[in-house]
């Protein structure tokens, strides 16, 4: 895995007043070429976003566990 993650941040299409937060192994503005999409959650904010993606980088890189 890469080490860096991304967060994007979008409209839910079918939940107005909700956003769609994902988590990604690369970004194609970075240049990334190949992108897996590791996680999402509904969220109703940005802030709410930004919080839920600091928790996931520490609680599940990449869910590899023995």
């Amino acid at each position: 895995m890469k080490e860096k993650l991304y967060l994007t941040v979008g409209n839910h299409p079918q939940k107005p007043g909700k956003l769609i937060a994902i988590v990604t192994d690369g970004h194609f503005r970075r240049g990334d070429k190949q992108t897996k999409v590791l996680t999402l959650e509904v969220v109703k904010t940005q802030a709410e976003a930004k919080d839920w993606f600091e928790r996931v980088k520490v609680t599940r890189p990449w869910e590899t566990r023995n």
